[in-house]
């Protein structure tokens, strides 16, 4: 059998084993996978009511009031894929799934080695289902191990999944190399991440970029109440002009604006292009650091 059919045969064989064990769901949001992320939302950023007083009520909301975790099932899904290219578009798997399964073994785990500071319970999945207006019994349902966990328990068992490391050669050419820390930057770098971005400015952030609505509203975003971000300003695709100063070679012309009033000299933009003068650097008494040597 020539070798593009035979790794055709073994991609789509590997496709459906590992569909039918992550029992892959297109547009995955079931709700162990919302539960299971809400969880480490919860645990990475948390709701902070402490802070108030001091800074104010903005610094309040943590990731489950301004709803990261739907959020960040879907980044996963759409920015991150297990597949086989051999295959097209049918052999992607989204990632959110296998990485909620990933955080529950990671849980188990953790229990199983006594490293737990609290016994896991449904008392630590109350938090998760109160930020849910549709809050019902099904969700309570749908929390696995790693959501039972308190949030710093929670936190211990991502650990756990950043030992993992799987490294399957086929061949000498063909190399599959899996490592959990992926899992850790998932669920904690880029949460952090997404929730200091202008995300939550996007009517509809799950449509292509090209096509998304973009409100502007500074106080539409939890970030930008936060650091009192202002909101975009629109850049200008145009050469305004050239730095220069009266002493200067870099610029030359008229000045368009001064951009610092309080250097000596004071820092234009000027109309035209400065032109390099003879001697405008003086070297005399450069010394070479590293001279050649010469015989």
């Amino acid at each position: 059998m020539p070798r593009h059919l035979l790794v055709e045969r073994l991609g789509r064989y590997l496709y459906e084993k590992i569909r039918h064990l992550v029992h892959y769901k297109r547009g995955d949001r079931d709700l162990h996978t919302k539960m299971t992320f809400r969880a480490t939302v919860d645990a990475v950023i948390p709701r902070t009511p402490e802070l108030e007083a001091e800074l104010g009520p903005e610094h309040v909301p943590g990731g489950l009031d301004i709803g990261l975790a739907e959020y960040l099932v879907t980044y996963v899904n759409h920015g991150f894929q297990l597949g086989f290219p051999q295959l097209g578009p049918r052999g992607t798997l989204s990632f959110a799934r296998p990485v909620a399964k990933a955080l529950d073994v990671a849980a188990l785990k953790l229990v199983l080695r006594g490293h737990n500071a609290e016994p896991p319970s449904r008392t630590f999945v109350r938090p998760l289902i109160e930020a849910d207006a549709t809050a019902s019994t099904s969700l309570f349902a749908a929390a696995g191990p790693f959501a039972r966990l308190s949030p710093e328990d929670r936190l211990r068992a991502i650990g756990i999944v950043d030992d993992i490391e799987i490294s399957v050669a086929r061949s000498e050419d063909e190399l599959f190399e899996f490592n959990g820390g992926l899992v850790g930057q998932l669920v904690v770098g880029f949460a952090k991440l997404i929730y200091y971005s202008e995300w939550q400015g996007y009517e509809n952030y799950d449509e292509p970029p090209s096509t998304r609505i973009f409100s502007d509203d500074p106080g539409a975003v939890q970030s930008w109440r936060q650091t009192g971000f202002p909101g975009i300003a629109n850049g200008y695709p145009a050469l305004r002009g050239y730095l220069g100063t009266e002493t200067g070679s870099l610029g030359d012309g008229e000045v368009w604006t001064t951009v610092d009033v309080a250097a000596e000299p004071p820092v234009h933009i000027l109309h035209e292009p400065g032109r390099f003068r003879e001697n405008d650097y003086e070297t005399a008494d450069f010394e070479e650091v590293f001279p050649e040597e010469t015989t």
